[in-house]
Parts: C-alpha cells; sequence; structure tokens
C-alpha cells in the first residue's frame, strides 16, 4: 500500500488524464522495484546483474529515468563524465559519472545528495526492459528505465574532460577498438585504476610531538582552537559543536557535514571552504568571510551573521541566510 495519497487537480477544473497517467506510470515502476527490495530478492525473481561493460553502454549518451519512493528524475549521461537531471520535485542538477572496477555506477551530483559519491550496481529485470539500481549495502535505491540520447535536451555545457586512466575512458576505448585480424578479443579493462570522483582523505602530517591541530579537530566539541592554522584541513563530518574557532583560517577546509552548532567562529578566515551539508546552527559567525564558499545545504538557522561576508558563494538549498 503506497503511503502518499494521490491528490486530484481542482474539481472545479477538467480533470488532467495526461498527468493522471504519468502519476500512474510512475507508480507502476515504484511497485515494482517494491518487489524486490534487496538483491538477493532480486535475482531470486530473475534479475541479473550487469557487468562494467553492458552498464557503460546502458547509460553513455542515453537518458535513465529513475523512480523511487521519494525521488523522480531523469539523468542524461554524456560521454565525457558529465551529466544533467531534470526532476519533478527539486531544481535541475549537475554532476559527474564513472563506473568502478566492481561494476558499479557511480554518481555525484553537485546539490543533490549533498554532493557525496553513491554507487550503484545494476540489476536488469526478468520479464520487462527495466532496470533494477542497489546500494552498496545490497538494498534497492531505483527503478531505472532508459531512452536513447537525450530528448529531453537535459546536456550541460559540462566539457571538462576526464584522464584517459579512469575506467569510464577504458572501456570507451575497449569498445571502439579494432583489430587487423577478425575476433581478436579486446584487451581486458583496467581494474587498478583511481576513481576520479573519490575525496581521499589525506595523509597524516608527520609529527613526533603528537596528534596534529587537524587530527583534533576531527572530533572535539566544545575545544578552543581560537586563532588556529587549520587551512585545507579534512574535516569531514568532524564534531567540533559548540568549539571556540574565533580568528581561525580555515581557508580551503573540507568541512562536509560538519557539526559547527554554536561553534563560534567569528573574525573566521574561511575562504573557498567546502561546507555542503554542514551544520551551523546558532553559530556566531560575525565578521567572518567565507568567500568562494560552497554552502549548498549549509544549516545557518539561528546563526549570528552580522559583517559575514558571503561573496561568491553556493548557496542552493541553504538554510537560515
Amino acid at each position: 500500500t503506497l503511503s502518499r495519497k494521490l491528490h486530484f487537480p481542482d474539481r472545479r477544473n477538467t480533470l488532467n488524464f495526461s498527468a493522471l497517467k504519468k502519476y500512474f506510470a510512475i507508480t507502476a515502476l515504484f511497485i515494482a522495484g517494491c518487489s524486490a527490495s534487496t538483491v538477493t530478492t532480486a535475482v531470486k525473481d530473475g534479475a541479473t546483474p550487469l557487468n562494467a561493460e553492458e552498464i557503460y553502454t546502458l547509460v553513455k549518451d542515453n537518458t535513465l529515468h529513475l523512480v523511487s519512493s521519494n525521488f523522480d528524475a531523469h539523468i542524461y549521461y554524456s560521454e565525457n563524465g558529465s551529466f544533467s537531471a531534470n526532476s519533478l520535485k527539486n531544481a535541475d542538477d549537475t554532476g559527474r559519472w564513472d563506473i568502478k572496477s566492481d561494476a558499479s555506477l557511480c554518481l555525484r551530483f553537485r546539490v543533490w545528495y549533498y554532493g557525496d559519491v553513491n554507487c550503484y550496481s545494476v540489476y536488469q529485470q526478468a520479464e520487462d526492459s527495466n532496470y533494477l539500481l542497489f546500494s552498496t549495502n545490497g538494498a534497492f535505491a531505483y527503478t531505472a528505465d532508459v531512452t536513447a540520447g537525450d530528448p529531453k535536451q537535459l546536456a550541460s555545457n559540462n566539457k571538462r574532460r576526464t584522464k584517459d586512466t579512469y575506467l569510464r575512458s577504458s572501456l570507451s576505448k575497449n569498445r571502439n577498438s579494432t583489430s587487423a585480424r577478425s575476433g581478436t578479443e579486446v584487451s581486458p579493462i583496467e581494474t587498478t585504476t583511481p576513481f576520479f570522483m573519490e575525496e581521499p582523505e589525506p595523509a597524516p602530517e608527520n609529527d613526533d610531538t603528537g596528534p596534529s591541530v587537524k587530527e583534533i579537530a576531527k572530533d572535539c566539541p566544545g575545544c578552543n582552537f581560537a586563532g588556529a592554522d587549520l587551512r585545507q584541513a579534512y574535516l569531514v563530518g568532524a564534531n567540533l559543536k559548540d568549539a571556540n574557532l574565533q580568528g581561525a583560517n580555515l581557508n580551503g577546509a573540507n568541512l562536509r557535514r560538519a557539526n559547527l552548532e554554536g561553534a563560534n567562529l567569528t573574525g573566521a578566515k574561511m575562504l573557498s571552504a567546502n561546507l555542503p551539508g554542514a551544520n551551523l546552527r546558532n553559530a556566531n559567525l560575525s565578521g567572518a568571510d567565507l568567500t568562494g564558499s560552497n554552502l549548498i545545504h549549509t544549516d545557518f538557522t539561528d546563526a549570528s551573521l552580522t559583517n559575514t561576508i558571503l561573496l561568491k558563494t553556493l548557496q542552493e538549498e541553504t538554510k537560515g541566510l
């Protein structure tokens, strides 16, 4: 039973049967996905996994319509590794895609999902042309149907070229390569190439005197870091609730999803800081300089922003500004 109620158009107007038909089509896709809530269930129902090259063939220069209980979007995957997305529920987005050597399709949206990398195994259903995507823990994520090309003209202007060593490029070369002799197999796909969307944590600093300030700051609620040098610090998911960061240098720091609730950041330098999904509720940012920072999905609810500099910041889905 679907928990969501169907809301009809105003009864004073003619029913929009086209919209109604679309709603039931989406509902049908979701119900089909629910019948295979895990990879194990899907396999028992006859679904078969796609390998890396099959995933590449499926998505390259095509549009996938991904549907779940709280997600409905068309995504066009360009061969150059970029994608453009159009959602019925959210503002449009863009991002990057690639395929890992474990045969999973990986996506990084610019705004959606806080810019995190999420990877999915892809299975084809036994009795139709639809596909099922499962997260890394084997749970059902999306039902997908595929349309050739870009009929919705979603392609963005993102022309940035990726390195030739990535798996997507390797697959492309294998597929397009020709042999002088008929029937010669293509070279095997690389399985040890780096994945361009990952955010590896930098190696710890060599310091015989003990943990560095940057290491301590990863989990130090209420600590005193006034005036500390935290430039380029890797503080993803750090717990700095109620910490004193007055006048601290956080230029270029990676604070994605960090907890800075109630923190004292007065006069802090935060140029080009990465703060998507960070919690800055009730924080004091008076006089702080966040020029050029990524504030996507950042929560500034009840924060003090007197004389805070927010020039050239990304503010999609930001709260409290």
